[in-house]
């Protein structure tokens, strides 16, 4: 959409969205994704392929917090089970803008997903209650979570977080400055650019926007373990017109 059309200014939005939904309709027999890393954790998966869910489904046990003695409670039978969450995103989103005034030139790039869970192997592995018990360093609020220290941390719906996010992927001002006399160049453009400035989610991770190899023989998403974040960078330029 326009909304300034001028000689010396003009403002534009451009806005995209789109939807994702999916099920496997045909499969003989199911199978195990998403394979979680970390001391005693060999062999626990996160995700399971089968037919009618969708792809890249959570496949976990149901947290229900902890007992007297801090021991974790599962729902139901204790074991894992489809948990109604999709490590896919049902919404992705994008939000440009572009404003010139005279020789100033400014545009921006939102992008977002909404509506699925990352799994924070990252969390499972290293801050845990029991890790700090065996002498390795965990985040203070480990420590008042209620967990006994010798208690096991299996894959559960305990990691399990929302991943919508809101991420300012690029933002770009620049100037074109004239050039007087009889020189090679009419002018010359300065300008700056910042890539990934900021990032609005309540992922407790570095970066909702990751996906970690964790092994296994299927391809899985949705899995931080120990992932570098997006990295921030801004970039000068010079142009020269002639």
């Amino acid at each position: 959409y326009d909304f300034v059309q001028t000689e010396d200014l003009t403002w534009n939005v451009n806005f995209n969205i789109a939807s994702n939904d999916n099920m496997v309709e045909s499969l003989s027999g199911e199978y195990n994704a998403g394979s979680i890393n970390g001391q005693g954790l060999t062999g626990a998966f996160s995700q399971n392929l089968k037919e009618g869910y969708p792809l890249f489904s959570w496949y976990l046990r149901e947290f229900q917090g902890f007992d007297s003695s801090g021991s974790p409670l599962y729902g139901g039978d204790g074991g894992p089970s489809f948990v109604g969450k999709s490590a896919l995103p049902n919404l992705t989103g994008g939000l440009s803008t572009n404003f010139n005034y005279k020789r100033w030139t400014m545009s921006a790039y939102f992008s977002g997903q909404f509506g699925h869970y990352v799994y924070n192997n990252t969390a499972n592995a290293f801050f845990t209650a029991g890790a700090f018990n065996t002498t390795r360093n965990v985040l203070p609020e480990t420590l008042t979570s209620g967990e006994a220290l010798g208690a096991s941390a299996a894959a559960s719906t305990r990691f399990l977080e929302k991943g919508d996010f809101v991420r300012l992927q690029n933002l770009s001002l620049a100037y074109d400055m004239p050039l007087s006399g009889k020189g090679v160049f009419k002018s010359m453009v300065f300008s700056v650019t910042g890539q990934n400035l900021f990032l609005m989610t309540d992922y407790s991770g570095l970066d909702p926007e990751v996906n970690s190899a964790t092994g296994g023989n299927l391809p899985s998403i949705g899995m931080d373990y120990g992932a570098y974040p997006n990295p921030t960078t801004i970039t000068f330029g010079i142009n020269a017109k002639f």
